[in-house]
């Protein structure tokens, strides 16, 4: 799994933190649910989940190390007794049928394995157990990991990527949903959206992009990662439709997906 900077993730993560607060919207809480977030970063979003089920208990789990670190030095258990953060795999997940509700927001298409992370997090929950998924859905239009595969590809760059696998897997909503069948979930809905962020500049765009390429980037001398996040910036560009004025803006897919154990 990709180790990620957790200090510099929440500096750049502004989208990612408004994309989760549109699904935490949604949320009809009776603030005594016991609720796993998975791929919780640098728990920003799991603490106000928190702080909404102020009379159950919070788990965000992460793989990297230093995301869980972040968040337990900055959302300290005497503020949110009901909180606690584990570094875990969402393909391993150490819980059984504990869970009223699994979230995750953004992190489930960075594991191509999504169909052994979601028999996880189905053995997590509780019979009548919830789940409730927003992730990056695949399109007619190229995404930005689309790009920087492809990027990796060329021959300035093939040479850093020897045995180097996709970090990442994007479904369709039919896709999935079936994949969610047979993991032991009943569909209650899926839709999908369409999303543009405007970054203002090349440079937010760049800052935004180097956190998420991580790992394509740490395959790559130091010196050479710049060059590689323009290079995917200039191609992306290219793909992405832009129209006069875009050149700076992030157009992406979000699947939401709600399932019911069965």
């Amino acid at each position: 799994m990709t180790e990620w900077d957790a200090a510099e993730y929440s500096r750049r993560s502004s989208l990612q933190e408004a994309m989760a607060q549109e699904v935490l919207a949604l949320f009809d809480l009776n603030g005594s649910e016991r609720i796993l977030d998975v791929g919780c970063g640098d728990g920003k979003i799991t603490a106000e989940i928190a702080s909404r089920a102020s009379k159950g208990s919070v788990v965000g789990v992460d793989p990297s190390r230093d995301m869980i670190s972040f968040a337990q030095n900055h959302f300290a258990p005497a503020a949110l007794p009901n909180l606690r953060f584990l570094v875990a795999d969402a393909r391993h997940l150490p819980f059984k049928n504990e869970f009223d509700l699994v979230v995750s927001f953004n992190a489930l298409h960075w594991i191509p394995e999504q169909h052994v992370a979601l028999s996880s997090i189905r053995s997590t929950l509780l019979s009548d157990g919830k789940a409730q998924l927003r992730l990056v859905s695949k399109g007619a239009r190229k995404s930005l990991e689309n790009v920087a595969e492809e990027t990796r590809r060329t021959s300035r760059w093939n040479t850093y990527f020897q045995d180097f696998d996709d970090p990442y897997l994007h479904l369709t909503p039919e896709e999935y949903a079936a994949m969610a069948e047979r993991s032991g979930f009943r569909i209650l809905s899926v839709s999908t959206k369409d999303h543009a962020w405007n970054f203002r500049s090349r440079m937010a765009f760049s800052g935004f992009c180097a956190v998420g390429c991580v790992a394509w980037t740490s395959r790559l001398p130091a010196a050479e990662r710049t060059d590689f996040i323009n290079d995917v910036l200039d191609r992306y560009q290219a793909a992405a439709n832009h129209d006069s004025g875009e050149e700076n803006t992030f157009k992406f897919y979000q699947m939401d997906i709600s399932l019911l154990a069965s």
